[in-house]
C-alpha cells in the first residue's frame, strides 16, 4: 500500500516522540485520504508491548475506514510477535510496524497452522508466499492464471518450480536444508505438484488437499517424495523467526 512522505513522516515522527513505548494509532481512510490518527498506549508493559483502548477503536471505526492498524518496535525487532499476530488476526487488518526509521507492511493472512484448504487461495503455495511476507517479503496473492486447471501437473505444466525461479529462488545441490528453504514434493506427479517450509529439527510446514495446514515431522515418505529444496538467494535479508512465532498462535475461539 502506498504511504505518502507526509504520512510517513508524521507516523514516524510520533513513534519517535513515545520511545522507549511502543506507540500504536489507526490510518483511516477518510475522504479519500489516508489520515493517522494515533492512540494512547494502555498496556502494563508498554515498552513491550501496546493496547489500544476499545473505545479508540469504536471511535476511530466512526470517521472512516480502518485500513491499518500501526504500532512500533523500538526495540528494533523487524517482524510481529506472536502477540502482534494474534491481535491482527482477530482484527483482520493489515499491520503497520515502525522500525529503525521504517515503516514494515503486514497484510492480513490467516494463522500458518489448521488453515482449511482453499485451492489458489488457501494451498500451499500460498501457505509458502504468506509465511515469507511475515518474514518480510510480500510476493503478493498472485490470481489464477488464465486456463487454471486443479490437475495441471498432468499436462506438463510445472508452475510451482517456474514460479521459484521467477521469484529468485535458487535450487540446493548439496548444502543441508534450513529455516527458510521450500522444498518441492511430487505426490503421484511427474513433476513438483505440492510445496513446504523447512523449519528445522528435521520438520516441515505444509498443506496437503483436503487437510488442514500442519507441522510434520520430514521423513519416511516426505522424504521419499521429496524432488528438490531451495532457498531464496537473498534470505540474509529476511527473518524467518517470524514464520515460528506465528507457530505458536493458539486456535482462537
Amino acid at each position: 500500500m502506498e504511504i505518502t512522505n507526509e504520512l510517513k513522516k508524521e507516523i514516524l515522527d510520533y513513534a519517535k516522540k513515545q520511545e522507549p513505548r511502543e506507540m500504536c494509532g489507526f490510518v483511516v481512510l477518510e475522504d479519500g485520504e489516508k489520515v493517522f490518527y494515533p492512540c494512547p498506549n494502555i498496556s502494563s508493559d508498554p515498552e513491550n508491548y501496546f493496547e489500544i483502548d476499545p473505545e479508540e477503536w469504536i471511535m476511530t471505526s466512526e470517521i472512516g475506514e480502518i485500513i491499518a492498524l500501526v504500532h512500533s518496535h523500538p526495540n528494533g525487532l523487524p517482524y510481529l510477535s506472536t502477540a502482534d499476530r494474534m491481535c491482527q488476526i482477530r482484527c483482520a487488518t493489515a499491520f503497520w510496524l515502525v522500525v529503525d526509521n521504517e515503516i514494515l507492511q503486514f497484510r492480513p493472512a490467516p494463522a500458518l497452522l489448521g488453515r482449511n484448504f482453499i485451492n489458489y487461495h488457501q494451498d500451499c503455495s500460498q501457505l509458502v508466499l504468506d509465511a515469507y511476507m511475515l518474514a518480510g517479503l510480500d510476493f503478493g496473492r498472485p490470481k489464477p492464471p488464465a486456463g487454471y486447471d486443479f490437475e495441471w501437473f498432468e499436462s506438463g505444466q510445472n508452475l510451482i518450480e517456474e514460479n521459484l525461479v521467477r521469484l529468485g529462488f535458487e535450487k540446493l545441490d548439496e548444502e543441508p536444508a534450513q529455516l527458510g528453504d521450500v522444498v518441492l514434493l511430487k505426490i503421484g506427479s511427474p513433476v513438483p505438484n505440492h510445496a513446504g517450509i523447512y523449519l528445522g529439527d528435521q520438520t516441515m510446514l505444509h498443506h496437503s488437499v483436503g487437510r488442514l495446514s500442519a507441522r510434520v515431522p520430514y521423513d519416511g515418505a516426505w522424504l521419499r517424495s521429496t524432488h528438490s529444496i531451495w532457498r531464496y538467494k537473498q534470505w540474509r535479508q529476511l527473518h524467518f523467526t517470524a514464520i515460528l512465532n506465528d507457530l505458536l498462535i493458539l486456535p482462537l475461539n
